[in-house]
């Protein structure tokens, strides 16, 4: 089985990679920090550089999609959130259906705002026919 980790951190060796590859008995997990890539806003002018259909090329490959926030200001990284909005682009192709589905949600206390990600991940799940396996907070 083939496992990727999304990495929505802005701190690429920080306490939301520690999580995501202790946490599940998953092992050879690929990551990608999205940090390190460039996708555009939706609404925006998608440029050359935007990089959002490689990732999910990627995705399209994996069984298992790790996907890890911390949590900045009482909810997700504005990096998550702008992924999530991209996904309205693939619907139709949908690179994300069939994929085993892992969240990772920390910080310093994440307890208020776990229920919320956790939530719109659920949503996310069932539009797009991915099974939501497990979701570990710090």
């Amino acid at each position: 089985m083939k496992n990727l980790f999304l990495n929505f951190s802005k701190d690429i060796n920080g306490l939301t990679d520690t999580l995501a590859h202790e946490s599940f008995d998953l092992n050879d997990i690929k990551t990608l920090n999205i940090v390190e890539h460039k996708i555009s806003p939706l609404g925006q002018k998608i440029d050359f550089n935007d990089e959002f259909q490689e990732i999910c090329d990627e995705i399209s490959k994996t069984d298992n999609l790790i996907i890890g926030t911390p949590v900045y200001w009482s909810s997700m990284s504005s990096y998550m959130k702008i992924f999530i909005d991209r996904m309205t682009d693939v619907m139709d192709e949908n690179p994300f259906r069939g994929k085993n589905l892992y969240l990772v949600v920390c910080g310093t206390a994440p307890n208020d705002t776990f229920p919320h990600i956790k939530h719109v991940w659920e949503k996310i799940s069932k539009r797009f026919d991915m099974k939501l396996i497990e979701s570990i907070s710090n």
